[in-house]
């Protein structure tokens, strides 16, 4: 399948990079959230119908074809964002092999516990270091709890700020009052 490519020349370029593979629903959130939170988002599917403008009007980038080929022609920088949602799971170890050794941020993965097994048992028959497979965030997202595509979604965006900003990911919660609390209240 050749690659088709939609650019949307009218976004900023800005934002940090962030790299969707797939166009399903948690995919669709995932890039509502990063949208809203200013990411310079490129997306990428197999799926002409799916990865449509209409579906994704704020994307910069909207890239048809072959999955795993059009991630090894993007641009990845320390400050870029991976996640992987592909249809039914069919290309996310794939896809993974071909951005693992990215100097990506964040690369995150939906997954349950079987497929986690798979995929690192993959990538040490690669013999990909371990320091590398310990940066990939599987299954994506921080630990909020809930099942629906928009929570899946918001978790896994979650992660990539906690990622981002160097943090945990756990709550923010004030014991007693200190001087970084009157800070925090200015901005109020």
């Amino acid at each position: 399948m050749e690659a088709i490519q939609d650019v949307n020349p009218h976004l900023s370029q800005n934002g940090d990079p962030l790299i969707i593979a797939g166009s399903g629903n948690v995919a669709l959130h995932v890039y509502k959230f990063a949208a809203i939170l200013g990411y310079s988002i490129t997306m990428i599917d197999n799926r002409p119908d799916m990865l449509t403008r209409e579906r994704f009007p704020e994307a910069r980038e909207l890239l048809v074809g072959d999955i795993v080929e059009l991630l090894k022609r993007c641009t990845i920088t320390p400050a870029t964002s991976i996640v992987l949602l592909t249809d039914h799971h069919e290309f996310d170890l794939p896809a993974l092999e071909a951005v693992i050794t990215s100097p990506a941020r964040y690369i995150g993965i939906m997954g349950n516990k079987r497929r986690v097994t798979a995929y690192f048992s993959r990538l040490e028959e690669l013999n990909i270091p371990r320091e590398l497979m310990e940066r990939v965030h599987i299954p994506i997202g921080l630990d909020l709890g809930g099942q629906l595509a928009a929570e899946i979604a918001l978790s896994a965006v979650a992660e990539i700020q906690a990622v981002k900003y160097g943090r945990s990911g756990g709550f923010v919660t004030i014991k007693q009052a200190s001087s970084e609390f009157e800070k925090r209240d200015e901005l109020f």
